[in-house]
């Protein structure tokens, strides 16, 4: 029996949408919908309030704008939570959370089968950081399209809304708890559904990164799998390169923005960081002090 928990943009959830879990969930549950559509609640919020209403001992928060394809995939969700050390499943995520503020995504270490729609036609996202898709991979970091949770643990862990007020991280935190309490997370390749939008990387997300990586900063970086130094060097310089990137795309301060670059890799360099942190050093210090003598110019 699942619970399904829904932060919806609307009043209400689509019928369509109503209609294939109906058809494709194949078990036992209920939909409990937080109305947002007034913007009343930060997500964090929103899915607090939907584990106290919720009846069921499998919670499963997701967006409202996806759709499954794959029949039977609660009793799926069941035999997972079988295992009593899985703490969570979801289908798409990361063995690995990196030092450097940014997305689980950003370190080119993803475990994760998706079908994404956004109006451009169809375009499946397939991979596996252990090379295996035909069964679960563990990870640490699960995407919040769709995770599954095991209720019990909610005495343990809450979703986060006294440090975060927004849209963000809301997945990466909650995982990363439930890791810290010695339960299993995993992504998992049997289970399929379309996602009709990409995330939305701007301002507030970057904001949001840095507030996760303050929380986290004890802990990180934490990772299921074993990587060498030099691929813990490439994950963390491939997450802060993207971070960046988004900032720059979002009109952010080019000054700050380089001169966060260089706190990052100063800050993070401690038995992380291989021969080439000088050279990334000085690339974003050259930037930097490039906009400082155009403003000077402009001073002058």
């Amino acid at each position: 029996m699942i619970s399904i928990i829904i932060c919806s943009r609307t009043a209400a959830i689509s019928k369509e949408l109503e209609a294939n879990i109906d058809a494709t969930i194949g078990m036992v549950y209920e939909i409990i919908v937080i109305d947002n559509s007034a913007n009343k609640y930060s997500i964090f919020e929103a899915y607090n309030i939907g584990v106290k209403k919720s009846s069921y001992p499998y919670l499963c928060f997701m967006h409202d704008d996806i759709m499954f394809h794959s029949n039977n995939w609660g009793l799926k969700v069941i035999d997972y939570f079988k295992d009593e050390q899985t703490g969570a499943i979801g289908v798409a995520g990361s063995p690995y959370a990196p030092q450097m503020p940014g997305s689980w995504w950003g370190g080119g270490l993803v475990s994760q089968q998706l079908l994404v729609n956004d109006g451009d036609g169809l375009e499946p996202f397939t991979a596996s950081a252990s090379g295996n898709t035909s069964a679960k991979n563990q990870v640490v970091l699960l995407d919040g399209i769709w995770i599954c949770i095991r209720k019990s643990l909610f005495g343990k862990i809450k979703f986060d809304e006294e440090l975060f007020k927004g849209y963000h991280f809301y997945d990466l935190d909650i995982s990363l708890q439930i890791h810290s309490c010695g339960y299993k997370v995993y992504s998992v390749f049997d289970i399929l559904m379309e996602h009709f939008s990409k995330g939305n990387m701007n301002q507030d997300w970057a904001a949001d990164a840095l507030i996760f990586q303050q929380k986290w900063r004890k802990s990180l970086p934490v990772s299921c799998i074993s990587l060498s130094y030099k691929e813990q060097c490439v994950a963390e310089y491939k997450t802060l390169k993207e971070l960046i990137s988004v900032l720059l795309a979002k009109k952010a301060s080019a000054k700050k923005t380089y001169w966060l670059a260089m706190q990052q890799i100063s800050r993070f360099h401690k038995g992380y960081f291989y021969y080439k942190t000088p050279a990334y050093f000085i690339h974003y210090l050259n930037k930097y002090l490039q906009i400082n003598k155009s403003e000077r110019d402009l001073q002058g």
